[in-house]
């Protein structure tokens, strides 16, 4: 691969696949999982729902990154792990990036449209809110994986939304919650690989904040996920399957990343970071067993009664 296109190859973090577009298809598959669940939605068109979500949770990210990359090269050049990134590098220039963005903006919107016109308005207003200011807050809040979490769990709503054509709000409250609890715990745990060098730029994060008390407090988010989901799925009607899939398997498995991972050690912080999608993997599996079980359960009963 020429080196210009490997270079803006590495500004979209596609070079990375799957780490980063899983982080940011979750939130988008517990939503649809979830909705789809609700109106006892066919598996196929389940399926071509989640590989819809997933193509549209990679393009977000990728232009994210790139978002990040242009309004943080400064900072950028101060980090250790980040100074070699194609805008901080000088690899790829503004005005290269600024067209990438551009584009990929362009395929979100164009996907966006297609899933009815409230969807469509939601995302209009959501996705330049959140994903376009949270580089920013990096440099006014010490919380910004928190924030992160919110930016990324408006997709919850929006998939609720398209799918079943109203609002539910205790369960997308719900899910909604749980979603940016988890995405909190992990983008946490991956700030800490920057933590020294985060400390000398002036780039606050939660992982700088929460210094030694950081396992304690990402316990708490943990719990409140744990509480989330288990409402989300008595509201929705969902059966043991998904408890012990879907909530308990997830939340113990984050407690063990949480209470086993060396918070000083970058390449324990970047492994626990990347072994966080195997609990978000399994809230899916669950939603998706739960689903298959419940669609059986239903033809069943319908061939009984005949």
């Amino acid at each position: 691969m020429p080196s210009k296109a490997r270079a803006l190859f590495e500004l979209t973090r596609l070079h990375w696949f799957p780490v980063g577009s899983d982080f940011m298809f979750w939130p988008f598959a517990w939503g649809s999982l979830v909705a789809s669940y609700h109106v006892a939605l066919p598996m196929n068109e389940v399926v071509m729902n989640t590989l819809f979500y997933a193509l549209l949770g990679t393009l977000i990210h990728s232009a994210g990154s790139i978002i990040n990359d242009i309004l943080d090269r400064d900072f950028d050049r101060k980090v250790e792990r980040s100074k070699g990134r194609p805008i901080a590098s000088g690899a790829v220039a503004m005005t290269e990036a600024s067209v990438l963005l551009i584009v990929l903006v362009a395929a979100i919107f164009y996907m966006f449209s297609t899933a009815g016109p409230t969807a469509f308005t939601l995302s209009l207003i959501a996705l330049p809110a959140s994903g376009g200011t949270y580089p920013l807050m990096k440099r006014w809040i010490y919380w910004p994986s928190l924030y992160l979490g919110f930016a990324t769990s408006w997709a919850v709503p929006l998939t609720w939304v398209a799918i079943t054509g109203q609002f539910n709000w205790g369960i997308i409250l719900n899910v909604t919650v749980a979603s940016c609890c988890w995405t909190c715990i992990y983008d946490t745990i991956y700030a800490c690989q920057d933590k020294k060098d985060d400390e000398k730029a002036g780039v606050k994060s939660m992982a700088v904040r929460l210094g030694d008390n950081i396992r304690l407090a990402l316990s708490v988010f943990d719990v409140i996920f744990f509480v989330c989901l288990l409402l989300a799925g008595y509201l929705n009607g969902h059966h043991l399957t998904f408890y012990v899939m879907s909530v308990i398997a997830p939340f113990l498995l984050c407690l063990w990343h949480i209470w086993s991972f060396n918070h000083n050690d970058p390449q324990d912080s970047w492994k626990k970071f990347t072994a966080g999608r195997h609990g978000a993997a399994l809230v899916c599996a669950g939603l998706v067993a739960d689903h298959y079980f419940n669609l059986a359960s239903e033809h069943a009963f319908r061939l009984d009664s005949r």
